[in-house]
C-alpha cells in the first residue's frame, strides 16, 4: 500500500479516536453533573427535613372562652353542624347561674354565705340519701360520645369510705361505649314527689373507670356494696356456711358472666332537701371533692 494512503487511514483513525474519546468524556461530564446535582439536592433535604423536626409547625388552639362569648365578623367558618364546643375550652362562670344564688347568695330569707352546710355534713346528708349495700338506688346516668348525648337509667350503690358508686352492667350496652371512649358522667336519682313542698334529690359528677371480672377491685365491689346476693337465693334458715358458699357461687357466676362492674368516683354533689330548712340550712347545698 503506497505510503500516503496508509498516512491518510492513519489519520482518520485517530480522528476516529478522538471523536469516541471526546463523546466519553461528554457522557462523564453529564454523569458527574446529574449526580452532584443529586447530591445537593438530598443536601437541602436532609437539612430542610432536620429544621422541620428542630422547629416543629405551631398548630393554632382555639382558646378557652366563656360561655356566653359571642362570635366575631373575622370568626372563621363555621361547618354545619359543629358547635363552639367542638374547638373551644368553655368555661362556665357559675356566679351568674341561678344554681349558685341557691346555694351561696342572696335569697328570700337567706343573706348571702347564709345557711351553707360545712363540707362533712353535706356528705354525711349524702349518704343518708343515697343509703347502702342493703338500700341501692336507681339513677339517671347521662353519657355523651362525639357530641351525641344519651341517658338511661342503672342501679348504684355508695361505698362511702372511697366516695365511689358501683353499678354491674351487662357489657355490649350504649353506655358503655361512652363511658370507655368519654369518662366523664352524670347522674341524677330523685325521690318522687307531688308538690315543691316536698322534695328530695341530687345530682352527681363523676368520672368513671370500667372494671373487668379479671380486676381484683371487681369482686371487692361485689362483696362491699353490690347486693349480689339476692340472685344467690340464700334462705334465713341456711346456716353461714350455706350461705357463705352460696354467695360465693353466686360471685363465681357473675365473673363468667359478661359483666362489667362501673366505678364512679364523686366528684361533684349537689343536693336539694326541703328538710334542711328545718335545721337552719339552704334547701341547695353543694359537696366538692377538692
Amino acid at each position: 500500500m503506497p505510503v500516503k494512503r496508509r498516512h491518510k487511514l492513519w489519520h482518520v483513525k485517530q480522528t476516529r479516536n478522538i471523536l469516541g474519546r471526546t463523546k466519553n468524556m461528554k457522557r462523564l461530564s453529564r454523569m458527574v453533573i446529574a449526580l452532584t446535582l443529586a447530591c445537593v439536592a438530598a443536601f437541602f433535604f436532609s437539612t430542610a427535613s432536620a429544621k422541620a423536626k428542630k422547629e416543629p409547625v405551631q398548630e393554632n388552639k382555639a382558646k378557652a372562652i366563656e360561655t356566653t362569648t359571642q362570635k366575631t365578623s373575622n370568626h372563621p367558618e363555621i361547618p354545619e353542624g359543629v358547635s363552639c364546643n367542638d374547638c373551644h375550652e368553655m368555661k362556665l362562670d357559675a356566679n351568674t347561674t341561678a344554681t349558685k344564688v341557691w346555694l351561696e347568695g342572696d335569697t328570700p330569707g337567706k343573706k348571702a354565705g347564709e345557711g351553707v352546710m360545712p363540707k362533712e355534713k353535706v356528705w354525711e346528708e349524702f349518704t343518708k340519701m343515697i343509703g347502702n349495700k342493703k338500700n341501692t338506688r336507681t339513677f339517671i346516668i347521662a353519657t355523651s360520645l362525639n357530641n351525641v348525648p344519651l341517658s338511661t337509667t342503672a342501679e348504684f350503690a355508695l361505698n362511702p369510705e372511697k366516695k365511689v358508686l358501683y353499678g354491674l352492667h351487662e357489657k355490649g350496652t350504649e353506655k358503655l361505649v361512652h363511658m370507655q371512649n368519654n369518662p366523664k358522667v352524670s347522674l341524677n336519682w330523685h325521690k318522687e314527689f307531688e308538690s315543691f313542698a316536698d322534695f328530695r334529690c341530687c345530682q352527681i359528677r363523676g368520672t368513671v373507670q370500667l372494671l373487668e371480672t379479671s380486676n381484683p377491685e371487681f369482686e371487692q365491689a361485689l362483696i362491699c356494696c353490690l347486693p349480689y346476693e339476692k340472685g344467690a337465693r340464700i334462705a334465713e334458715s341456711d346456716n353461714a356456711t350455706v350461705k357463705e358458699a352460696k354467695a360465693k357461687n353466686m360471685r363465681e357466676m357473675i365473673k363468667r358472666g359478661n359483666f362489667l362492674i362501673s366505678k364512679i368516683t364523686i366528684d361533684q354533689i349537689t343536693m336539694a332537701n326541703v328538710e334542711f330548712t328545718k335545721e337552719g340550712f339552704r334547701r341547695y347545698q353543694r359537696w366538692v371533692s377538692k
